[in-house]
């Protein structure tokens, strides 16, 4: 019997641990964010205002990088995609656009909308912008710290994911 009562206790705790262990996974995988993510859903939230507004209107957003006291880059390409020679083109740091490509590899930059974030030789990116915003041209941003960006409806246009088009501009 006294047997029987120790498994109980066992089996009990066991799952109350279980229990624990699952809910603070659960809550830290919802914390997990990288620049790249974080600018995403400041664009969503600009992307939800602008939506009911007139073309010229424009939303402020407040984008702060992961590591506020570091320089970062913002890269958002259109459906297009990018090249080497492009980004370079475009005034980015020659450097900089070497560092990139080899790490975006895995990533077709010539025929995919994708965003990217650039700082302390780390790059995240996503996709997910792509869901409410459409850009005709790759945007570069460079900041450091909380950085206001302006984003600002230019027109609509016909874009295959959404129909609105947004210019980005720093603030």
């Amino acid at each position: 019997m006294n047997k029987t009562l120790n498994n109980t206790r066992i089996l009990k705790l066991s799952r109350l641990f279980m229990i624990v262990m699952i809910v603070n996974f659960s809550t830290s995988c919802s914390s997990i964010s990288d620049n790249a993510k974080n600018f995403a859903y400041d664009l969503e939230a600009a992307a939800k205002t602008l939506k009911s507004q007139e073309i010229g209107s424009e939303f402020v957003i407040n984008f702060v990088p992961i590591d506020t006291e570091a320089p970062f880059t913002i890269l958002i390409f259109s459906e297009n995609g990018v090249t080497f020679n492009e980004l370079i083109e475009k005034g980015l740091d020659s450097l900089l656009v070497e560092d990139l490509f080899p790490q975006l590899s895995y990533i077709d930059l010539k025929n995919r909308a994708t965003s990217v974030v650039y700082q302390n030789g780390t790059i995240s990116f996503t996709t997910y912008y792509r869901r409410f915003v459409d850009v005709n041209t790759t945007q570069i941003i460079n900041g450091k710290g909380d950085t206001d960006i302006l984003v600002k409806t230019i027109g609509v246009g016909p874009g295959n994911i959404s129909d609105e088009v947004l210019l980005i501009e720093l603030q």
